[in-house]
């Protein structure tokens, strides 16, 4: 796909999007607009699959010929934000702007089945036709990275910039915060180092570089942290950053870790602005890692993009359960980088392939020219993820033992060396249906039908809500146990009642 934006694009878009979406909604705490929940998209109508036979050749919407465009190239993502946030809304009884839901996000969050490599990153394709277009393949491309374990990580160095602005103070947002940061610091290695920062109008040093051998300093500062007045976010990850650098040791990781509802109201309100800090400083190697907390006044896609352009990864913390996953049974791999630049570039072969559409990753989207120019900022894996992307593929022949697709992924290894990993697959190796399809390659189709359901995308008006529901629940047959999937059919339930 030969686009010209892609994660370089700046944010004032993401801000003009987020006013947008916005508008008409209620005004918050201080000054933010309560971004509230968006209405449930309407349900399609109630009956079966339809009949292939009657029904004719389905418009392609979205869909890209690769006679004219064979190929389709994005940043890799390991973000998980935009599931936790909906499963929140869902919880309590909302919906989520259909702006806030990307597919990638949410299949990132759940369990796969790749392969784990040694070394660097490894890929592979599945695919199973869809239940409602048998003509048409649910094509997988599953990218996993090398694991790592505490024994083996370097020292980590960590700059947390917690906003303690007024919108803290709202729906439980800064003790949420407060609970996210003790699992933390439970999490990590005594010879770590935390660094903190609290902003709100005007930012100031919360905490001074600590060792975590003195936990006890550690937890009384956060203690301490209470919402004051508004926000001056800019502020805030300027003072962060400053203290980063001056942690900054060799054979150490540093990260800076943002933590806020994502809004901001003094001082540097330009997004633009805002980044131009984080992208010269996560060139240098000091990665941003964006955790989002609060259902109102919540800025999703600042928080999403900051993470982006800062060489890190987002997610949204709903839960002291949430915080527990990401902080402390997540956390050893999730300050690794296993491959830094990475991108992938999947090719369809126009002899076998009338069309096909890429699902999520709209705002990674890379010009596929820039495939294998490592000048252009790719996206960066931790160890121990898996990220994943979704076809939907119209075959000419689904009998075909010629590959009708590859992919390849690109990355910069540790030493600063370009490395490439590939796979294909043909029309034969596909499942002629769900049921005969790995397990998670059926979870990641009931994700992808949901999240087209709440943006109203193209399936929305050929899969009923009892097709969706009964797909879903028959998850819990074979993956019986996974508590995230067991959630997941419920949210479903939920979602389309």
């Amino acid at each position: 796909m030969r686009f010209s934006h892609g994660r370089t694009t700046g944010l004032a878009g993401a801000a003009i999007v987020m006013a947008v979406a916005l508008a008409g909604c209620s005004a918050g705490g201080d000054g933010y607009q309560d971004t509230g929940y968006s209405q449930p998209v309407p349900d399609a109508v109630d009956a079966p699959y339809p009949d292939p036979e009657q029904s004719g050749d389905p418009d392609r919407v979205g869909m890209t010929d690769p006679v004219e465009d064979a190929l389709s190239t994005f940043a890799l993502d390991i973000d998980t934000g935009s599931y936790t946030r909906f499963r929140d809304a869902v919880s309590q009884g909302g919906y989520v702007d259909p702006d806030e839901v990307r597919t990638e996000e949410f299949i990132n969050y759940f369990a796969q089945d790749y392969p784990a490599p040694e070394r660097g990153l490894g890929v592979s394709i599945d695919a199973t036709a869809l239940p409602f277009r048998p003509d048409h393949q649910l094509v997988r491309v599953g990218v996993s990275s090398a694991p790592t374990d505490a024994e083996s990580r370097a020292g980590a160095d960590l700059a947390l910039v917690v906003d303690c602005s007024g919108s803290m103070g709202e729906a439980g947002k800064m003790e949420t915060t407060q609970a996210a940061l003790r699992t933390l610091v439970g999490s990590l290695e005594r010879t770590d180092r935390v660094a903190m920062v609290c902003y709100s109008t005007e930012a100031h040093v919360a905490l001074e570089p600590t060792p975590v051998s003195e936990r006890q300093a550690i937890l009384a500062a956060i203690d301490e942290l209470e919402p004051q007045n508004s926000t001056n976010a800019a502020a805030g990850l300027a003072l962060g950053y400053d203290l980063a650098m001056s942690m900054r040791t060799e054979g150490r990781m540093t990260r800076v870790i943002l933590i806020s509802d994502g809004v901001a109201n003094v001082g540097e309100t330009d997004s633009e602005g805002i980044l131009d800090r984080i992208s010269t400083e996560a060139k240098s190697g000091i990665n941003l890692i964006s955790v989002g907390v609060g259902i109102t006044t919540y800025n999703d896609q600042l928080l999403e993009q900051l993470a982006d352009q800062g060489d890190g990864w987002h997610v949204y913390v709903d839960t002291d359960a949430e915080a527990t996953r990401v902080f402390a049974t997540g956390l050893t791999s999730s300050l690794v980088v296993a491959a830094t630049d990475a991108r992938a570039q999947v090719e369809f072969d126009p002899d076998q392939v009338s069309g096909y559409r890429l699902l999520g990753y709209e705002n990674r989207a890379m010009a596929d020219e820039d495939f294998r120019n490592d000048a252009v900022d790719g996206g960066e894996v931790f160890a121990g993820h898996t990220t994943t992307a979704l076809y939907e593929v119209a075959l000419r022949d689904a009998r075909s033992d010629e590959p009708f697709v590859t992919a390849t992924v690109r990355y910069l290894d540790d030493a600063g060396r370009a490395v490439e990993a590939s796979d294909t697959l043909a029309g034969s190796g596909c499942a002629s249906s769900p049921r005969e399809a790995s397990p998670r390659l059926r979870q990641d189709l009931v994700i992808a039908l949901l999240t087209d359901r709440l943006v109203g995308g193209p399936w929305s008006e050929q899969v009923s809500t009892a097709d969706l529901l009964a797909e879903a629940a028959s998850l819990t047959d074979d993956l019986d146990g996974d508590a995230d999937v067991a959630q997941l059919v419920s949210l479903v339930e939920r979602a389309t009642a």
